[in-house]
């Protein structure tokens, strides 16, 4: 009985842990392209405009 219960509470962990590494991963992309994005804007201001 306790090994059963300890094998849901242990897939009920692994798969919160897994949720949360993926919702991490994702803001990070995110956040990753909008600060490539701000910092190619300061680099070459106007760049795109003189081509």
């Amino acid at each position: 009985m306790s090994f059963g219960l300890f094998g849901i509470l242990y897939a009920i962990v692994v798969s919160v842990i897994a949720v949360l590494a993926v919702y991490a991963l994702v803001l990070l992309v995110i956040f990753l392209r909008l600060r490539i994005k701000e910092l190619k804007a300061a680099q070459h201001p106007g760049a795109e405009d003189s081509r």
